[in-house]
This record gives structure tokens, sequence and C-alpha cells, in this order.
């Protein structure tokens, strides 16, 4: 084989590259080595890194939500506060990512306004949930859903529906 004749290989996966060079068998070799090294890694990787599927948030939030031009519409009725607390601002945070509202933040009065709760009982809910990990405070009067709040919106939906 020609040396000029080198087969050359770059490859993308996620923010991993690598770029191979040689003969066909080299390179073949060399790539299915790095995948072999890599693959266990990224698959660890993945099973311990928290990314929310944005997919089945949405089809969770089927029937408890809708993405309106003024803002969230909260569907659902007699829900504890602390579950709507939760249902709106995982709300936010997925029409915020869809980009269908403008901020993943709500106020309490916001949250009030949104699931038909009392203002004092909004805020009472607010101070347990941020307590437990579910909700932060992200600014003076903004309250943003957490990664544990999300992974717990699995188990409020189970609740709700059933």
């Amino acid at each position: 084989m020609n040396r000029d004749n080198k087969l050359k290989v770059s490859v993308e996966f996620g923010e991993l590259t690598g770029n191979f060079e040689g003969t066909p068998d080299e390179v073949v070799r060399a790539l299915l080595t790095s995948i072999t090294n890599i693959y266990p890694s990224l698959e660890l990787a993945k099973k311990l890194v928290f990314q929310p599927d944005l997919s089945k948030l949405a089809n969770s939030l089927v029937g408890l939500v809708k993405f309106a031009p003024e803002g969230l519409l909260f569907l659902i009725n007699d829900v504890p506060a602390e579950d709507a607390i939760i249902v709106s601002l995982v709300g936010s945070y997925l029409g915020y990512r869809l980009g269908k509202i403008d901020s993943d933040t709500y106020s309490a009065k916001d949250l009030a306004k949104i699931t038909g709760k009392a203002l004092k009982t909004i805020s009472n809910q607010l101070a347990c949930v941020i307590d437990d990990g579910l909700v932060e405070r992200v600014e003076r009067g903004q309250y943003r859903i957490t990664s544990l709040g999300i992974t717990m919106f699995e188990k409020i939906v189970q609740k709700i529906r059933s």
C-alpha cells in the first residue's frame, strides 16, 4: 500500500473526539480499541449523571398543565399545595427549555395564581419544599425546581393520577 493512501477517520461522540490514520486494518483496530475502552465509561457515566429526559417530562405533564401565551395553565384541582408547586415548577422548567415560556422560575405570587392556592399556603409550603431540597430560591422571591425535585416529580404524578 502506498503511504499516500492512508485511511483517515475522525470520530465524534458527544464531547469525545478521535482521529485515526493508517492502513484500513490499523484504523479499524485503533477505533475498536478506543471504543472498547471508552464505551463502558460512557455507559457508567450515563447511569450516574442526572440528565432530565424532556420527552418523558412532557408526557408526564400531559393533562396536568398546558403552555399558553400568558404562561403556564394548571389543569388539576384538589392536589396538595406542595404537589402543585412541584408540578408547576417542573412545567416552568420544561416550558422554558422548549421556548414556550420566558423563565424557569416563578414567584410565590405566580405560583398562587397558577395553582389557585392561597398565597399564604404557597409561601408556607415553599419553605417545606426548599428544606427538602426539591425547590431552590434563585433570587429574591424567585423559585426553581431542583434535580431532586424533578426526580420526585414522577412519584407525585403517580399519586395525582391514582
